[in-house]
């Protein structure tokens, strides 16, 4: 009986819809080599006058700001609500939730962050999706990387 009772307890866990599972949304620290690298190309676009990066900052709603307006995200709610938005962003509709544990998320100046899941695969096998949203999280643009 005990197995049986343990067998539909699994079950409940993977089914769609079922309550016995929850979702994690992790954000990568400041230190970490791809947050750099992602910070370090967004820098790129939102500071430099060069003209490449003004129309990938253009082409993405991304705004002109200085460095210091372009922040390593890693506050729990901020990382949740990012994952949340970023699986929407990136699935089909009614896509079930999944766990995110390797996200770099920016706050660019006051209205904007950019999000990317470096463990993200698309249905498609695209690798590496980059979204940038507003500050409600709807998204306003992406690119793969």
């Amino acid at each position: 009986m005990r197995t049986r009772h343990v067998s539909l307890l699994l079950v409940a866990a993977i089914l769609p819809g079922g309550s016995a599972t929850a979702q994690t949304y992790t954000c990568l620290p400041s230190s970490h080599e791809l947050t750099v690298d992602l910070r370090n190309h967004i820098l790129w676009m939102v500071t430099t006058a060069d003209t490449s990066a003004a129309a990938d900052r253009t082409a993405y709603n991304l705004p002109t700001t200085t460095a210091n307006k372009v922040t390593v995200v890693t506050a729990a709610n901020q990382c949740a609500q990012a994952g949340a938005a970023y699986h929407a962003a990136v699935t089909p509709s009614g896509t079930p939730a999944v766990s995110r544990l390797m996200l770099s998320v920016l706050k660019v100046a006051n209205d904007r962050y950019v999000v990317q899941d470096w463990s993200h695969t698309s249905s498609t096998g695209v690798h590496a999706i980059t979204v940038v949203f507003d500050k409600h999280w709807n998204r306003l643009s992406a690119w793969h990387n």
